[in-house]
């Protein structure tokens, strides 16, 4: 991995940490990993999602901790990197990791993920036929759009 960002990928990657930090960061490092790598899969792989790591994680109803008040309410979106939190620093590797594509996708390609807190009625793109369930890490379900 390289010891320099530009400044665009600088942007990218204070980004990628924010959202995974904010969706996952309760859950083991593996599920971190696997929240990145789900976005990365977006980036990799363009459609009405977005084509780069910005527009993929500020694309509007994708990342509840990113959509802005007062349309969600979510708590996340009130929650900044914590540095004295040990979490953090495996967010920031999670990151790093999927961001450079070091290491093997754990998810299988996945592009959606989904906390299990939603089971009983999970999301539309979960069982309408539009997505494959490739794994579960965690407490996250990982689907890949078809």
């Amino acid at each position: 991995m390289p010891n320099a960002y530009t400044e665009n990928q600088a942007v990218e990657f204070s980004l990628l940490v924010l959202v995974v930090g904010r969706e996952a960061r309760g859950e083991a490092y593996d599920a971190m990993l696997g929240v990145a790598w789900s976005i990365r899969n977006r980036v990799t792989r363009p459609r009405w999602w977005g084509h780069d790591w910005i527009s993929v994680i500020c694309k509007p109803d994708q990342y509840t901790s990113m959509v802005p008040p007062p349309k969600d309410n979510d708590p996340n979106l009130r929650v900044y990197p914590d540095l004295t939190n040990a979490k953090w620093s495996l967010v920031i590797q999670a990151a790093e990791a999927a961001y450079w594509g070091v290491g093997a996708d754990p998810t299988g390609g996945a592009s959606h993920y989904y906390d299990r807190s939603l089971d009983d009625h999970p999301p539309f793109w979960a069982t309408d036929g539009s997505s494959v369930h490739t794994c579960d890490i965690g407490g996250l379900h990982f689907f890949k759009a078809n």
